[in-house]
């Protein structure tokens, strides 16, 4: 046969050490998932950023393309300036840019003349810097140089002197030329570019007014544009002109021309997206764009974002904690019925077997103690001593051997009771009657034991459905534990009450010695007493009388103060009303 489980062997599926670790392991993947959502978000709210400054960039690039185009119309076909293109470069208006920053580099170079001679080779690495052929300082006697063009400049007549190519199609020795007078010394200052530069610096210009014009949108810092050196040749940003950034080489943005993207802090503290891609003009590669984006916008919604997702992560974590403690304290409870089911079950089984056992010891022991005993009664009454000095001995031996074998007759009758079910005699009975029989009954011995006997019986209480005598016979069981338990006297308190409605509360206190926690289980046992003369059968025999009647016993005992054995007996048949299980505790 398959071995039974012991008592108590029902755990906990899963241990609160195992809850405890799933707990820890639901926040961390609560955390986890929250940092991948708010990295998520900032990734698509880059992409989206990211997204609007390359339609920035690719609009500005069309509009760059075909400005680059028109100007390239009108330098090669003669006249050209004159013909009725439509669009936004005016290319009179283009001229006198130039002519404006030829000017502004001639009075650069005669104030520092002015305050330190500048040296040719400053004046030619200043001439390659600005994207010039050269610039020079001349006066009367320049050494070979025709001074005639700038003579008016010289006598000063003149302020300003203009000179433009001398044709359509300049050669490679034509130069356009602006002079001015010196006001901070004597002489003149000529700023020169041949035709190459003069085209290189229009382009430079027309990409220039392309910016200004433009219309940027909301959130856009600055715009960029790069030659191949990557030297800043125009910018939204007019202090950053002609610098040079640190961004990747040419080469690296040719590919297939896709933006790229990243985060900069500016010199204020404010960050920035930067989204770059390469400038194409006539099939070839011109340069690179740069537009710097405001990250306000994405850093708010991020915050939201944060927030949201901070409650969001903090009420599912509620949530899965709070779950995973119901089903610890559900299972913890379903744990305790099946305990409990388990314990009444086995104490049936053990119940059982001793009935069995029961019926046949009476009937192996009840015929021949019956003949004992009228053994005894005759030999009492008929075989008396002859020395009359021992009848008294004599009699006092027949009743000792009387009364043990009553002793052991009454032990058999205990074992009767479990070898099988009560037949209950049930009729309706007052449980205040029963409990104040049952306290008159002890009351003589609880004298003589210094025990004191205190009732607390509501009055009044419903009718139940009960076997009088059988009742009857577990509280006397019950009380005769309560008062061998007290030795050295105290009291004995017996109290009665509705509870619920659908309970009658009885309650036997004691002020005895106590038993141990851990014997409590123990105590139904048949084989389970405290005293050296004890069966054992008192309880088990009460517990097994309480259940016949459909209701409920318990203990609870604290160690030297006492023990409280609560019996609870449904309210049903007589005073019809159904029963409901009493609570825990």
């Amino acid at each position: 046969m398959a071995e039974k489980p012991k008592r108590g062997s029902h755990r906990l599926p899963i241990s609160p050490i195992y809850l405890a670790l799933i707990c820890c392991l639901i926040i961390v993947l609560f955390i986890i998932g929250g940092f991948f959502e708010i990295d998520r978000t900032r990734r698509g709210l880059r992409g989206v950023l990211e997204n609007q400054g390359a339609t920035l960039l690719r609009g500005l690039e069309r509009e760059i393309q075909n400005t680059i185009s028109v100007i390239d119309v009108m330098e090669e076909v003669p006249g050209g300036h004159l013909l009725n293109i439509t669009s936004s470069v005016n290319f009179f208006a283009l001229e006198d840019v130039v002519i404006d920053y030829f000017l502004e580099i001639a009075r650069t170079v005669d104030k520092e003349e002015a305050s330190h001679a500048l040296s040719p080779g400053e004046l030619k690495s200043l001439a390659r810097e600005k994207g010039l052929e050269a610039i020079e300082i001349l006066n009367g006697q320049a050494s070979g140089k025709d001074p005639s063009p700038y003579e008016a400049l010289l006598t000063g007549s003149r302020e300003i002197i203009i000179l433009p190519f001398k044709g359509p199609k300049p050669d490679k020795d034509d130069r356009f030329s602006v002079a001015i007078k010196r006001r901070e010394g004597e002489g003149i200052v000529v700023v020169s570019v041949d035709y190459r530069g003069m085209k290189k610096l229009r382009r430079t210009f027309a990409i220039q007014n392309v910016l200004e014009t433009a219309g940027l949108g909301e959130g856009v810092q600055y715009v960029s544009i790069f030659d191949l050196s990557l030297h800043v040749i125009a910018q939204t940003r007019r202090e950053g002109l002609g610098k040079t950034r640190d961004l990747s080489p040419p080469q690296g943005l040719q590919g297939e021309g896709k933006p790229r993207s990243e985060f900069r802090s500016l010199a204020d503290g404010q960050e920035v997206l930067e989204v770059i891609k390469p400038l194409h003009l006539g099939g070839e590669l011109y340069g690179a764009m740069l537009v710097g984006l405001s990250t306000q916008g994405i850093r708010t919604i991020l915050s939201l974002s944060k927030s949201n997702i901070i409650i969001s992560v903090g009420v599912l974590l509620a949530l899965g904690v709070a779950g995973v403690t119901f089903i610890y304290v559900n299972q913890n409870r379903h744990l305790r019925k099946i305990r409990e089911m388990e314990g009444r079950v086995q104490t049936a089984e053990r119940l059982l077997s001793l009935g069995k056992l029961g019926a046949g010891v009476a009937h192996e022991i009840r015929n021949p103690l019956n003949a004992i005993a009228m053994a005894i009664q005759r030999l009492g009454s008929e075989f008396r001593p002859r020395e009359e000095e021992r009848e008294g001995e004599y009699h006092q031996i027949v009743r000792v051997i009387r009364d043990e074998i009553g002793r052991l007759n009454q032990i058999v009758e205990q074992f009767v009771l479990f070898s099988k079910p009560y037949r209950l005699n049930l009729a309706p009975c007052s449980p205040g009657e029963i409990l104040e029989n049952v306290s008159i009954l002890f009351a003589e011995e609880a004298r003589a034991k210094s025990i004191e006997i205190q009732k607390e019986i509501e009055p009044k209480l419903p009718l139940l459905m009960m076997d009088k005598g059988r009742i009857t016979q577990a509280l006397i069981n019950i009380v005769t534990n309560s008062i061998n338990a007290m030795e050295g006297g105290g009291n004995l308190t017996i109290k009665a009450k509705l509870d619920g409605g659908h309970w009658v509360k009885v309650v036997v206190s004691d002020t005895g010695r106590g038993i141990p926690e851990e014997e409590i289980e123990r105590a139904f046992d048949y084989s389970y007493t405290t005293r050296e003369k004890g069966l054992g059968l008192g309880l088990p025999i009460a517990h097994k009388i309480i259940e016949e009647h459909g209701g409920r016993i318990t203990i609870e005992s604290r160690l030297g103060k006492g023990t409280d054995v609560s019996i609870f007996l449904p309210v049903k048949g007589a005073s019809g009303e159904e029963d409901h299980a009493p609570a825990e505790g």
